[in-house]
């Protein structure tokens, strides 16, 4: 969450915009975070994976405070004259998984065979409370460890892990840094798998599927929010605040800023154990503030920020890092500068960045202001329409704004292409995730609209005659101005005895094709049939003497 750094009355304040910072920063209430407690309890039951020799050296020196059993995946070198310090077996890793009060461990032996850790070294231990890995490579691949697993292969990393352990016995709790709302969701529906954002970008391994919908594994996550950043529809929602409480103070601190007679705001967002003197240089006119998460700030986000006058965004990151986090970052400032680039503006690619040494973070010039008039719209609503506020106060000031922006694929905006193949079938309306594309009720009709569509991609995969194609852009007006639009129409095919309308004559067409060459329909009186309702089909196939024999002669 943003919070007022504790640095705060150590910034320089030697000119006007130092001054207002000052005031701006001693005003600023940060907003509570929406808080549900994630609860863990260590009772100290260490599992250590290595070579013996190290292992043993390291459970020997832990023995005092932790219970130690050592899975030793290399024999010691020599014969040890004495027993070993901890219970022992010898095998590699088959899998581990887990988190911080609840490792479970299955193991493979010497001799091929596999066993969990309560085979191996009793009840006592069936689940491991922590794990210190000293093997080469991580028996955990996840860039962000689970709580309470430490690997640790080199001795540097070793005697930063020890005191840590020994802090990590008795009750735990951390935030649920997420909601979800799974009626929003785009990642499946009816079978057919849709939007995986969430699921590539998390460096903790939290979310995972379950069919048509996700579910995070809150003890895995550590609330990096990057899968609220990216997340399409706002189905994640990060908590811890909510990204609505903190564009409204950040509103507020920006207005209480210019009254104080700042220029040139900036708002520099880090981490609460970023570097403070690197903070304390900072030009005067930047505006440190410290947040749960550098990663759960998103295109709306910094769209808003724009509109209510910061002249830029600075993303003080550590270049350490997981690498997954800062390329969802960096994917994100891409999108960021095609929208801005589409607003006519000449600074694109330096209103958000993403720094991560502290020579980028003192030296990035700050550019010229986006908006001559700032917006003072409050963030309320959802994700697409936080988007769409800022947007539009964004495109009135623009000089010269684009009426459309072509987007790379993927990207969480654009529209669909439906082609002559298309027969109306509507798989595409029952799997669509937002209701983008609608049916015509009784009239045979495709409709449209662009401002809900996400690009997951279902529309298309359901079509059953490949018919849709998707079109990933910014329609200003789309998006501005929602409408809906026509993609595509069919004539009616009428019973040839009831008269009732009952298929589209495309799909009539596209029948008779695919049986153009069964058996049962050579004859001018069987394909007649194909051109029946159901219940006359039946009627003409089992009454009527001209009907289908069913049985070959």
């Amino acid at each position: 969450m943003a919070t007022l750094d504790p640095i705060a009355d150590a910034l320089p304040s030697a000119t006007a915009a130092g001054r207002a910072r000052a005031t701006a920063l001693a005003a600023y209430a940060a907003p509570q975070p929406l808080t549900e407690w994630v609860e863990y309890q260590s009772r100290g039951r260490l599992l250590i994976i290595g070579p013996a020799d190290i292992s043993w050296a390291m459970a020997k020196t832990l023995a005092a405070e932790l219970d130690c059993v050592v899975l030793a995946t290399r024999r010691p070198a020599e014969t040890p004259e004495s027993a070993p310090p901890a219970p022992t077996a010898y095998g590699t890793v088959a899998k581990l998984g887990g988190h911080l009060g609840a490792f479970a461990l299955t193991l493979q032996g010497e001799a091929g065979a596999t066993a969990d850790s309560e085979a191996v070294f009793g009840p006592q231990h069936a689940a491991h409370d922590l794990v210190l890995d000293l093997q080469a490579a991580p028996a955990i691949k996840s860039e962000v460890a689970p709580p309470g697993y430490f690997h640790a292969y080199d001795h540097v990393d070793r005697e930063q892990a020890l005191p840590q352990l020994v802090d990590l016995v008795g009750e735990f709790e951390k935030p649920r840094y997420l909601d979800y709302d799974p009626d929003i969701c785009a990642h499946g529906e009816r079978g057919l798998e849709g939007c995986r954002k969430c699921l590539e970008v998390c460096a903790a391994d939290a979310p995972f599927s379950i069919g048509e919908r996700i579910e995070i594994d809150f003890n895995l996550c550590q609330g990096c929010g990057s899968c609220t950043a990216v997340c399409p529809t706002g189905a994640l929602t990060y908590t811890v605040p909510p990204v609505s409480d903190q564009l409204d103070g950040l509103r507020r601190l920006l207005s209480a800023y210019r009254t104080a007679g700042g220029n040139a705001p900036v708002l520099a967002f880090h981490g609460e154990d970023y570097d403070a003197e690197v903070l304390q240089q900072l030009p005067e006119h930047i505006l440190p503030l410290a947040v749960e998460s550098v990663g759960s700030l998103g295109l709306e986000a910094w769209l808003t920020l724009l509109a209510y006058g910061a002249h830029q965004i600075r993303l003080l990151t550590p270049p350490t890092t997981a690498p997954t986090l800062l390329d969802t970052s960096r994917g994100e400032i891409e999108l960021l500068q095609l929208v801005l680039t589409a607003l006519g503006d000449a600074h694109a690619t330096a209103r958000v960045q993403l720094l991560l040494t502290a020579e980028e973070a003192l030296q990035a010039a700050t550019p010229p202001a986006l908006v001559s008039e700032y917006a003072t719209f409050a963030a309320l609503g959802d994700k697409r329409e936080i988007l769409r506020m800022a947007l539009a106060h964004l495109q009135q000031q623009a000089p010269a704004a684009a009426a459309r922006q072509p987007l790379p694929k993927r990207a969480p905006f654009g529209a669909i292409a439906v082609s002559d193949a298309c027969t109306l079938c509507m798989a595409c309306v029952s799997v669509c995730p937002t209701a983008a594309v609608q049916g015509g009720g009784d009239e045979p009709k495709l409709w449209f609209q662009e401002e809900r569509c996400v690009q997951c991609g279902m529309c298309a995969t359901a079509c059953p005659e490949d018919a849709i194609t998707l079109d990933p852009r910014l329609d200003f007006a789309a998006q501005l101005q929602p409408e809906r639009r026509l993609l595509h129409e069919e004539r009616m095919q009428l019973c040839l005895d009831c008269g009732k309308q009952f298929a589209t004559r495309k799909m009539i067409e596209r029948m008779k094709e695919k049986l153009s060459n069964h058996w049962m329909f050579q004859t001018p009186e069987a394909k007649q049939i194909l051109l029946l309702c159901d219940d006359c089909r039946i009627q003409r196939a089992f009454d009527d003497n001209g009907g289908i024999n069913p049985h070959r002669d």
